[in-house]
């Protein structure tokens, strides 16, 4: 028997609603009417309440070349009808019903959708008796979100005596990975190139564990870890598996092999040091083929500076109304001020106010945050400050108005103890810094001596025709704390408080940043920087 048109099979249907959910019931029998709006009006096949007395729009296809119309109608008659009843998102569903065959169609479409869209959407399975009419439905199993093979902060560094020993561990490498179902690796191979006299193994590989998918890794890398190492509580499966390849290579280590832990920001160091140079980037499973990707992309997945994962680097940018890309640029300017509470709670406060400023327009951000006021001294004084010192940078591209300019800055206040008498306060000694460097809190010691010196971090923000060039004519506005809370004082909006914030943020009327602060006291920094430089041996 022939089965019925799609009109009569809808109004078999709206009598059996409860065959797609119990307690669905039909608003009318009819199709429902929608008027014009927009320029656009249509008619909702079946109109329903659930049992939370939720709308529901129901839409049915019975064939393939109906069906991928499906989406564009119930998103459009969706949209319509919360215009029409005035209606927030959480109060209206919808629900796409089509035959088997219809949904290879479908699935990929319907699924993408109903992860993203503020309505709940799903889709129904309708199955017809021998007549051609509703037996029964079933609901179908959207597709999940793809899984995202990215590299995790789970870091380890190996040191050779000889190449041929780095070539046959990444085998090793390779081959437990491989068993275990940590499918997605990458390395950088990196050598000395002076001072090799030091070091009796001067072949590096930096080995980094990509994100480890449940559904096709060894069982026991997901039974649970919460150790004090770090990022272990945050991806314990990546940890376990990096101690399963650890263990594994270290059981067929050749003579003079060395283990070294490592997290985001070590290959940074390596590859700004003269003495070590990163030679090549090898990988597995995603990043098989590492010559599809730039070499700064590479280097980037391994520092954590693409996703702030690093908690010293990001860079970036979005629009705000792309809600999802949003979510992911907060996350990451998050985890790069880690550790930093003035910035972090100071950023977060500009880029919502960003966000309500730049319409459909975007938002950047560039964030270097190392929580280690000693190591600009110890290492970058004085020629080099500029690249251990923090830095914020950021800015609005509005759809329509000025832009913005927002620069971060540590500033000092006119207060404050003595600097050598403050660092010897915090760190009894080089070693102690060291420690603290690699294997405990640094940014807590760090925060301490700024609070001690009379240090603190401030956000500067110019907003009008061309916000990079100072000019009178800019609005200027002051990002700082008053106690936990951020606030800002406009000099246009607010000229008597902006001044007093100014004046707090000064020593006599004078804006003096870290880069002045530590000019102002070259005896004392040329002290200290020679102290801790003789102690750990920097020449």
């Amino acid at each position: 028997m022939q089965p019925p048109l799609e009109g009569k099979l809808r109004d078999a249907l709206v009598r059996n609603l409860e065959l797609i959910e119990t307690g669905l019931r039909p608003v009318q029998f009819q199709e429902y009417p929608l008027p014009n709006a927009h320029g656009t009006r249509g008619r909702i096949d079946i109109l329903a309440r659930d049992r939370n007395q939720l709308w529901v729009v129901i839409e049915l296809k019975r064939s393939r070349a109906t069906s991928r119309q499906a989406l564009h109608e119930v998103t459009k008659y969706t949209e319509l009808l919360c215009r029409e009843k005035h209606l927030a998102a959480d109060r209206i569903r919808a629900v796409i019903v089509a035959t088997p065959a219809d949904w290879d169609e479908l699935l990929v479409p319907v699924s993408n959708v109903a992860r993203d869209w503020s309505h709940d959407l799903r889709g129904y399975q309708l199955h017809l008796d021998s007549s051609g009419y509703p037996s029964h439905a079933e609901r179908v199993r959207l597709l999940p979100q793809v899984f995202e093979h990215r590299i995790t902060p789970i870091h380890v560094m190996y040191f050779f005596t000889a190449e041929e020993q780095r070539q046959q561990i990444w085998r090793k490498i390779v081959e437990v990975a491989d068993e275990i179902g940590a499918v997605d690796l990458l390395a950088a191979d990196f050598d000395r190139v002076a001072r090799q006299d030091l070091t009796p193994a001067p072949f590096g590989l930096y080995l980094a564990i990509g994100r480890i998918d449940q559904a096709s890794a060894s069982e026991h890398l997901f039974a649970g870890y919460d150790g004090p190492e770090p990022f272990a509580a945050e991806y314990p499966a990546e940890y376990l598996a990096l101690c399963d390849i650890c263990n594994y290579t270290a059981r067929h280590s050749p003579p003079g092999m060395g283990l070294e832990s490592a997290e985001p920001g070590r290959l940074r160091d390596i590859a700004n040091s003269p003495e070590w140079a990163v030679r090549r980037y090898r990988g597995t499973g995603a990043f098989d083929n590492t010559d599809a990707f730039e070499e700064r992309d590479l280097y980037r997945f391994l520092t954590g500076d693409d996703r702030g994962d690093s908690q010293i680097i990001f860079t970036g940018s979005a629009n705000p109304q792309m809600t999802t890309r949003w979510r992911g640029f907060l996350e990451e300017t998050e985890n790069s001020l880690a550790g930093n509470r003035e910035w972090d709670s100071l950023v977060r406060c500009w880029l919502n106010d960003a966000a309500e400023r730049v319409g459909d327009g975007d938002v950047w951000l560039h964030v270097y945050n190392p929580c280690d006021l000693l190591q600009a001294v110890v290492i970058g004084w004085p020629d080099e400050l500029d690249k251990y010192l923090p830095m914020v940078m950021g800015g609005t591209l509005p759809e329509s108005g000025y832009s913005s300019y927002v620069r971060g800055a540590l500033c000092w206040n006119g207060r404050g103890a003595e600097l050598l008498e403050a660092v010897r306060l915090i760190h009894r000694d080089p070693i102690h810094w060291m420690v603290s460097r690699y294997g405990g809190p640094s940014w807590a010691y760090d925060q301490e001596l700024l609070d001690l010196l009379g240090l603190h971090y401030v956000l500067l923000e110019q907003i009008g025709p061309d916000p990079t060039r100072g000019s009178r004519s800019n609005e200027q506005r002051i990002w700082r704390l008053r106690g936990d809370t951020p606030y800002a004082c406009s000099s246009h909006e607010q000229p008597q408080q902006y001044a007093e914030a100014l004046a707090d943020i000064t020593a006599d009327g004078e804006l003096v940043t870290i880069t002045k602060y530590l000019v102002q006291r070259r005896h004392q920094v040329d002290a200290l920087a020679a102290e801790y430089r003789s102690a750990i041996d920097i020449r």
